[in-house]
């Protein structure tokens, strides 16, 4: 296959993909921020009535005494993104442009 339709290939692809990933994020959004908020103020009420205990020390211990396994993590990550390349360009092109049309 020649390497010009492979690429424009993988542009199409990832830019229809990226276009109806933003739609649904966009739409999905606000349902989600909703319920995160009302599972927040749940859990705060249930603990200031003493029928819930949450350790929120302890939740976040664990994340700032890993500074290397974070380090390495963002790293690690940064690799992805770039060996994904064109196709990730693509991508994100899709679905900015969903998130600017859902304006």
């Amino acid at each position: 296959m020649d390497i010009g339709a492979l690429l424009a290939e993988n542009i199409v692809q990832g830019f229809l993909i990226g276009l109806v990933i933003g739609l649904v994020v966009r739409v999905a959004s606000k349902a989600i921020r909703n319920l995160l908020i009302l599972q927040f103020v749940l859990l705060k009420f249930l603990e200031s009535r003493n029928l819930l205990i949450i350790d929120w020390h302890r939740l976040t211990n664990g994340l700032i005494g890993q500074k290397e396994l974070v380090i390495g993590q963002a790293q690690d990550l940064i690799d992805t993104v770039v060996e994904m390349g064109i196709f990730g360009a693509a991508l994100a092109g899709g679905f900015l442009l969903a998130q600017r049309i859902g304006k």
